[in-house]
């Protein structure tokens, strides 16, 4: 497959799970659930697997870069190929967003075998945990689907959103930790052999 035409077959991906938002998106200027799932939108969702795409949209938005040290907390085990991250505040709240190609780990692998030889793009937005609830009503309204899957996991709460094809598979998360002080997760990641 030409690299053009897999970006266009995950861009369709993407925009299956979120048949509301095929056009213009707007980030509401009131702060809540609507404005943080609009800015996961534009900051990842409409740039995946693209990850200079995310990198102009952090850009634009002058965020500072996270680097060394700062960047550190934000690093996975696993080995990667690129990772980036950045720092905003927004109506007085501190977001962080991280973009990240890797290789799947061996738990993806053993659950999803067909996917295993794929690169993983991954675009995550960590915001205040404060009103998850509403968050996950969004993501779910958003979706026009309940989540496909819940679980608990490292005391966090997981929600997940998945849509396959033959060649490529994406998949949304939204992960809320217990405590109020901890940041819940916004993620997004786009498995293909691209």
């Amino acid at each position: 497959m030409k690299p053009h035409a897999a970006r266009v077959l995950l861009l369709i991906l993407v925009a299956a799970l979120l048949p509301t938002l095929g056009g213009a998106q707007t980030i509401p200027k009131d702060k809540g659930a609507a404005r943080t799932f609009a800015q996961f939108h534009f900051l990842c969702l409409r740039h995946l697997p693209d990850l200079d795409g995310v990198e102009r949209a952090a850009g634009f938005g002058e965020y500072d870069q996270l680097l060394g040290e700062d960047l550190a907390p934000y690093t996975p085990d696993e080995p990667f190929e690129k990772l980036f991250g950045w720092r905003f505040h927004d109506h007085g709240d501190e977001l962080i967003l991280t973009a990240m190609r890797s290789k799947p780990d061996e738990a993806f692998k053993k659950e999803m075998p067909a996917y295993a030889a794929t690169t993983r793009n991954e675009c995550a937005l960590r915001v205040p945990n404060k009103g998850a609830e509403l968050l996950l009503g969004e993501l779910t309204r958003s979706i026009q689907r309940a989540p496909d899957k819940s679980w608990r996991e490292s005391g966090l709460q997981v929600y997940s959103w998945t849509h396959q094809a033959a060649d490529a598979l994406s998949n949304i998360q939204l992960r809320v930790p217990q405590g109020a002080d901890a940041k819940a997760v916004l993620e997004a990641s786009v498995y293909s052999n691209k």
